[in-house]
């Protein structure tokens, strides 16, 4: 009978160094847990400005050709009217087709004017002396600016939709300059359509 207490503790000793190894295994697994755990993802827009917010596709609001002395400090969203695209209201008004990429987006940016209003000059009268080379600059509503180069210019007929003038030519980012259809010009119905062929600097 003296010797029961000392069995005892002879099985109370294994039992306490199997929980120490337990325990140890334990402190193991979690801690490569730890370092196994993937890292917090990064929100895709941290990689754009400090606030997170993207600024490519950013709406265009000036417009700079130094070559024929235009600065358009305000571009207007040009929708469509009764299966049109709307143009410009003034004669130096330029507006933009929403409904394609901004500026230095992938695909073909347009940006429209009249060449004439009534019986004042448009925007866009002197797109046609745009030589290859002449530098374009778009500001966004970011206040980024986006640099082109004209390629080339081309003239169509007063009758040619503007699905013709901003046909894209290649994959990359492009931007297109057209004079208006003449819908609101009525001393300009006449007039050949003119297109400024851009791509990014």
């Amino acid at each position: 009978m003296t010797k029961r207490p000392e069995r005892r503790s002879e099985l109370v000793r294994p039992a306490g160094a199997v929980l120490a190894v337990v325990a140890g295994l334990v402190g193991v697994l979690v801690g490569v847990s730890f370092v196994l755990a993937p890292g917090t993802a990064v929100p895709s827009g941290a990689a754009g400005g400090q606030d997170g917010t993207e600024t490519a596709g950013a709406p265009p609001v000036a417009l700079r050709i130094p070559a024929i002395g235009l600065a358009a400090e305000h571009l207007v969203d040009l929708g469509h009217v009764g299966g049109r695209r709307e143009q410009p209201g003034t004669a130096l008004g330029v507006g933009w087709f929403p409904d394609g990429p901004a500026p230095g987006g992938p695909g073909v940016a347009v940006l429209s004017a009249h060449s004439g209003f009534g019986y004042a000059n448009g925007a866009f009268a002197h797109l046609d002396k745009l030589k290859a080379g002449a530098l374009i600059v778009v500001r966004d509503e970011t206040g980024r600016e986006s640099r082109f180069t004209v390629r080339r210019t081309a003239v169509f007929p007063s009758n040619t939709p503007d699905s013709k003038l901003v046909a894209p030519e290649g994959t990359g980012p492009e931007l297109r300059l057209i004079t208006s259809d003449g819908l609101f010009d009525d001393a300009g119905l006449g007039n050949a359509r003119v297109a400024a062929y851009a791509v990014p600097v």
